[in-house]
This record gives structure tokens, C-alpha cells and sequence, in this order.
């Protein structure tokens, strides 16, 4: 998605809505609750941090709430009050016509920007971002009492970034409301999160991830696949929508057994699978296969680890592949194999390096561990 005047946006996955724009919300009835009695109470904090796993809802209840802050009235929040309820009439409204079209003077989205010179994405959120969100905060709120702040996602925030925001948490604006959304909690500064009420969200429910999956089709009139398992769908992406979202469009499902034949095989690597995966994640021109097959491989591998050495909930088959592969001496060597997998990921897309050798590396490597232990 790109905003009105054609720019990424990265906040959202290629094809899908994003988060500003999806219809009915799913799950998280706790969150929403405490949110609703935050607000009732007349107490309601200058801070918010949603944490949880990526891709299920943090944003998309970000702007439900913002929509309800930007568009609240003198009467404030009474009895029987409903957020979402109160949310979806505002959309129609100038308030929530402005707020989608990120075009809301009242309302700062803080994201990584996109760099049109290098057609990528900046790393972090810069320094001159934050510095121009604080003159700007000590003007008046344009259009009504309030003023939101959302930045998404906080962990993309590097140390002078984060410092710069560190000082405007420490003496908050009068009736601005600061909403930082994270996938990683622990990646955010201890004295960011000291200064912020956390609202933790956990997975979504079977039956609220496939509506929730399904919605995305029927809103972007794509062709759902009728053999979609929710159970393994839900298994794989770790009841992420977006992580679900991306497997079914970019074949993920499919290129999941093939990789789990060349596990089953290493120490050995049977050429013709190999072949397989690669040459079939490598055929889509728009990258999506590629993205979900890197993804499966780390996801992949950060599971077998995890059902090694935690009460982590592993598929029969992985069961089986973690316990021939993953030995209790080797914990270690694997977990510094997983991240540097996922150090070579990003810079293969920072610097455009070969995408094949990247993948056959990945393979290289998980075999020579095994070789020798």
C-alpha cells in the first residue's frame, strides 16, 4: 500500500489492507475492555505500548482507538460505552476520512520512511522525524481536543530516535496520546516502556484468525483457496494474519513441504529438493514467494529450537525433526545459526545481493552444523 501521493508505506504487506482500512475487528474482547474502562475512568493514560506477536491486531486497534480519541467530544465517554462501535460510525465522518487518508492534522504516524533514491525502506525511524513531531506538538490541536501520536513500530527506533522521544514522554503534552505498537518488547528502551501503560496481546483464536484472514480476501476480492488447513495455517504463521495472510499469497503452504523434505534429509541435501524449493521461490517476479520462503526457514528453524529447550507446542513432524536435528549440546551453535540467517536476510535486501546463494548458504550451513556435531 502507498499513501495519496504514491509512496510504500511499511507498515503494511503488499496487497493486503492496511491496518487503517480493515473492517471488522477480531478477538482481543480483554483489550478492547481495558481500553473502554481506561476511558470511562476519565484517567486515561498519555501512554500506550501494544505488544505482542506480529500480525495480530495491534495496529488495526491503534486506529480504532485514534479514531475514537480524535473524534471524542466534551461529553467524554460515558455508560455502555463501545470502542469499536464508536469507532466504525466515525469512520465515515471527516475525522475518519482524514485519519485513513493519513492526512489528519492532529494525528502523527511515526513509520520508517521510504527512500526514494535507493527505492528501500530507511532501517530506523529517523532522528529529524522526531524532532519535527515535537514542534509540532506544542501547537494546539487543530480540529478538536486531542492529539494521537502512533508510532509503529517502536522497535524501529534507533538510540537517538528513541532518546528524542524519551523526552517528550517525560513531560507530555497536554492532551496528546502516544501509542507505540512492537512486535519485540524487550527491544524497546526500559525508559520509554517505564513511562507507557503496556497492553499485551496474545494470539488470536482459530476461529477469529481464519475470519480474520478470510476478511483480507474478501475486502481486496481475491480468490481465497479452498484447501487452505487453518490448523497448519495457524501452526506456521504462529497465529500471526499478516505472517497466514502472506503464506497463502506467496504459496508458503505449498513450499512448507518441500522444505521439510530437505530437512527430513540433512545432514545430506537431496539436490532435486533442493532445486525444487529454491527454483519455485525464486520463479515469482513480485518476490512474495521468496519473502515466504525465507520466512519459512527461519520460522522453521526458530521452532525446532524452541521445542528443544521450552514446552513449546510442536506438530508431530516437527516433533520428529527437532529431535533428530537438534541435539542439547548444539542448542547454542543453532541459535547463533538462526540469527546469523537472519542477519544475512536483511542484507540481502539492504544491498541486493543473490538471492540463490543466500538460500543454498542457508542449506550449506545447517548442514555443516550438523556434520559436525
Amino acid at each position: 500500500m502507498s499513501d495519496d501521493n504514491g509512496v510504500p508505506l511499511s507498515d503494511c504487506v503488499a496487497g493486503a489492507l492496511h491496518p487503517v482500512s480493515t473492517g471488522t475487528y477480531f478477538g482481543h474482547k480483554g483489550e478492547i475492555q481495558t481500553l473502554e474502562q481506561s476511558l470511562c475512568s476519565g484517567r486515561f493514560h498519555h501512554g500506550w505500548i501494544f505488544s505482542g506477536p506480529l500480525g495480530v491486531g495491534k495496529a488495526t486497534l491503534a486506529y480504532h482507538l485514534a479514531r475514537v480519541l480524535l473524534g471524542q467530544d466534551e461529553d467524554g465517554f460515558g455508560d455502555g460505552f463501545n470502542l469499536l462501535e464508536r469507532s466504525e460510525f466515525l469512520k465515515t465522518n471527516k475525522t475518519g476520512r482524514l485519519i485513513a487518508q493519513f492526512a489528519h492534522p492532529d494525528m502523527r504516524v511515526m513509520r520508517r520512511a521510504y527512500d526514494a533514491k535507493t527505492k528501500k525502506f530507511f532501517r530506523f525511524i529517523r532522528i529529524d522525524e522526531m524532532r519535527a513531531l515535537k514542534d509540532v506538538l506544542h501547537t494546539t490541536p487543530s480540529m478538536g481536543l486531542h492529539r494521537v501520536v502512533l508510532i509503529d513500530r517502536a522497535e524501529d527506533m534507533n538510540e537517538a530516535s528513541g532518546n528524542a522521544l524519551l523526552k517528550v514522554l517525560e513531560e507530555p503534552p497536554l492532551h496528546t496520546t502516544f501509542i507505540l505498537i512492537t512486535n519485540s518488547l524487550g527491544q524497546v528502551p526500559i525508559t520509554i516502556r517505564s513511562r507507557c501503560r503496556n497492553l499485551k496481546f496474545n494470539e488470536l483464536e482459530l476461529a477469529d484468525f481464519e475470519q480474520a484472514i478470510s476478511q483480507q480476501f474478501i475486502s481486496q476480492e481475491q480468490a481465497l483457496p479452498k484447501d487452505v488447513n487453518w490448523q497448519d495455517l495457524m501452526h506456521l504463521s504462529g497465529g500471526s494474519v499478516r505472517t497466514g495472510y502472506e503464506l497463502i499469497v506467496g504459496n508458503g503452504l505449498k513450499y512448507y513441504q518441500g522444505l521439510y523434505k530437505i530437512m527430513e534429509a540433512l545432514p545430506n541435501l537431496d539436490q532435486r529438493n533442493l532445486d525444487l524449493f529454491i527454483d519455485g521461490i525464486l520463479k515469482d517476479k513480485s518476490g512474495q514467494d521468496y519473502k515466504a520462503g525465507v520466512q519459512l526457514i527461519s520460522d522453521l528453524i526458530y521452532r525446532l529450537i524452541k521445542g528443544k529447550i521450552a514446552e513449546f507446542p510442536l506438530s508431530s513432524g516437527e516433533k520428529h525433526l527437532s529431535d533428530k536435528l537438534v541435539a542439547d549440546q548444539s542448542i547454542d551453535q543453532w541459535l547463533s545459526l538462526w540469527d546469523t540467517l537472519q542477519t544475512r536476510a536483511l542484507d540481502v535486501n539492504a544491498l541486493n545481493l543473490d538471492k540463490k546463494t543466500f538460500i543454498l548458504q542457508s542449506f550449506f550451513s545447517l548442514r555443516d552444523l550438523l556434520r559436525a556435531n
